[in-house]
């Protein structure tokens, strides 16, 4: 079996993020982000083994899966308020 991966871009995080916003319009982060958790088959606890282990992005150095889910996460959150700020 596999092992379940973040996805390599933040755009992927931005259509997911958009997507659960338009079904509840008025969730906070922290559901947001655990609503991707759930959807991307990734460990819910944050204490779990995966969340250490390594990833490569493609152009840092190596990072945890738990600091490159979190900046992806907040990068295109950041993006959709500077959207909606502009709009």
């Amino acid at each position: 079996m596999e092992e379940p991966r973040i996805p390599t871009s933040y755009r992927t995080f931005l259509r997911l993020i958009r997507r659960l916003q338009e079904e509840d319009p008025g969730a906070p982060r922290k559901v947001l982000k655990q609503r991707i958790i759930r959807l991307l088959d990734l460990p819910p606890q944050k204490d779990d083994p995966y969340w250490d282990g390594q990833q490569f992005p493609y152009l840092r150095s190596i990072r945890t899966r738990r600091q490159l889910f979190d900046d992806r996460f907040n990068l295109a959150m950041y993006r959709i308020r500077s959207e909606k700020g502009r709009s």
